[in-house]
């Protein structure tokens, strides 16, 4: 995957990136920074984002109701990744690049 960026400002879901779930091995490194006062999930979906919304999603373990930057990568194979920002004003950017995918 190209690196890709995502945003959002206030509370809801972000734009959702596609991600290749049959990459072998899987991994998605991710870089997320806060800009005034937000707190947010970065959030999984089985559901592919290329056919409809995903209405189910999941919040990956190391990315729970976070307040500042962090960086970690999501191992778990999905087909949607978003930002959900939970509470507060400020804009969480997220930095995303999929291990094994131009």
């Amino acid at each position: 995957m190209t690196p890709v960026t995502i945003s959002k400002t206030g509370t809801g879901r972000s734009a959702i990136i596609a991600s290749d779930s049959f990459q072998n091995p899987f991994n998605v490194g991710i870089v997320a920074t806060v800009t005034g006062t937000a707190t947010f999930n970065i959030e999984i979906s089985m559901d592919d984002p290329s056919t409809a919304t995903p209405s189910v999603w999941a919040v990956d373990a190391g990315f729970s109701a976070k307040s500042s930057a962090i960086n970690g990568s999501i191992t778990v194979p999905h087909h949607g990744l978003s930002i959900n920002v939970t509470s507060g004003t400020g804009t969480v950017t997220a930095y995303i690049v999929q291990a094994g995918v131009r």
